[in-house]
């Protein structure tokens, strides 16, 4: 999963999206991504933290 969201926020998306505020795009976040997001803010996904994209990826969809 965090290959995946890897390749949603630097490959599928343009670095415009990061910054803007936009409730169709968090509604888009939110369907791909509310499991993992849960599972981040529960720090079940501590293990992603032994490797740098895993970090990259917690920090990525817990903002």
């Amino acid at each position: 999963m965090l290959e995946e969201i890897l390749k949603f926020w630097f490959e599928d998306i343009d670095a415009d999206q990061w910054r803007r505020f936009d409730s169709a795009f968090d509604d888009l976040l939110k369907e791909r991504f509310l499991p993992v997001l849960q599972q981040a803010a529960a720090s079940e996904l501590f293990t992603w933290r032994d490797t740098v994209k895993g970090r990259l990826a917690e920090i990525i969809i817990l903002v």
